[in-house]
C-alpha cells in the first residue's frame, strides 16, 4: 500500500532542525513529574530574639554558684554538692568549680523527670558529675533517691545549692519544708544554698521572710544579699541586682 500525498520539497539551502540526542530519565524523575510539581520549601522561622533579662540573671546565677562552691570546698572543707535543678548547662554548672577547688569531688546535678535531660549534653560529661532523675523534688523521695543509690554519703558533709527556688506563695513553704527535711538528714559540716526571687530587695519583711527559709540552718556572713553581690558587700560589685536574694547556711 503506498502513501499517494506528494512528497515535501526539501531546498537544499534550508537549514535542518537539529536534533536533540536522546536522555536518559530516571525513574524516580519521571514519579515526580507524573506526581505534580513539588511544593516549594517553606523558610526556616527566624531564630527567636534572646531576653537580656535571662541571660544576665543566668550569669549571675552561675557566678553565685561558683562563689559559693568556692567558699564550700576551699573554706568549708566540703567534698559532695548537690544541684538541685539549676537548669544550667554542662558546663557552667558546679561541676568545673568543684574540681577546681577540690578535684574528686562528688557532683549531682537532680533534675525532675520531664526536665532530666540537661540543656547542653548529659552530666557525665562535666567533670564526673552524675544526673539524676526524680519523679518529684518532695524532701523524703529526694532523700532516698540520693541515698539509696549511693550518689552521696549523708554521713558526711554536703553542699546543697537550691538556687531556682521560684516558691509559688509568699512565704516559700514548700522550698522551707525541703530546708527543713535536709537538715534534718544531713550531718553537722553540710551546708545549704538558696536563691528566692524577691519583688523588692530592701523590703525589710521581705527579707526577714527570705532568711526564716534557712531556719534550722545558720546563716553565715554576710547573710542574705542579691544573687549578683553575695558574698562581697553591695559597694564592691559592680553587677546589676538581679531582685534574687541568696545566702549560705551551715548545719551546725
Amino acid at each position: 500500500m503506498t502513501d499517494n500525498g506528494r512528497a515535501v520539497h526539501i531546498d537544499g539551502d534550508q537549514a535542518v532542525a537539529a536534533i536533540p540526542d536522546p536522555r536518559v530519565v530516571h525513574i524516580s524523575e519521571r514519579l515526580a513529574r507524573a506526581s505534580g510539581p513539588a511544593a516549594p520549601a517553606r523558610p526556616a522561622p527566624p531564630p527567636r530574639p534572646r531576653d537580656p533579662g535571662t541571660d544576665r540573671l543566668r550569669t549571675a546565677r552561675r557566678g553565685f554558684l561558683r562563689r559559693a562552691v568556692g567558699y564550700l570546698a576551699a573554706d568549708a572543707g566540703v567534698r559532695q554538692f548537690v544541684d538541685l535543678g539549676s537548669r544550667l548547662p554542662v558546663g557552667e554548672g558546679i561541676g568545673r568549680a568543684a574540681a577546681e577547688y577540690a578535684p574528686g569531688s562528688r557532683v549531682v546535678y537532680v533534675h525532675a523527670e520531664s526536665t532530666a535531660a540537661l540543656p547542653g549534653g548529659s552530666g557525665a560529661g562535666d567533670h564526673g558529675a552524675a544526673v539524676l532523675a526524680v519523679e518529684r523534688m518532695d524532701p523524703d523521695h529526694l532523700l532516698a533517691a540520693l541515698s539509696g543509690r549511693g550518689l552521696v554519703d549523708l554521713a558526711e558533709p554536703v553542699g546543697v545549692l537550691l538556687t531556682d527556688a521560684a516558691a509559688p506563695d509568699r512565704d516559700g513553704a514548700p522550698v522551707r519544708d525541703l530546708v527543713r527535711a535536709l537538715h534534718a538528714a544531713l550531718s553537722p559540716g553540710a551546708h545549704i544554698a538558696v536563691a528566692q526571687p524577691a519583688p523588692d530587695t530592701a523590703d525589710p519583711h521581705r527579707r526577714e521572710a527570705a532568711a526564716a527559709v534557712f531556719a534550722p540552718f545558720t546563716l553565715i556572713e554576710p547573710g542574705l544579699a542579691d544573687m549578683a553581690w553575695w558574698p562581697y558587700p553591695d559597694e564592691e560589685v559592680s553587677a546589676e541586682p538581679t531582685g534574687v536574694l541568696a545566702g549560705v547556711g551551715r548545719r551546725d
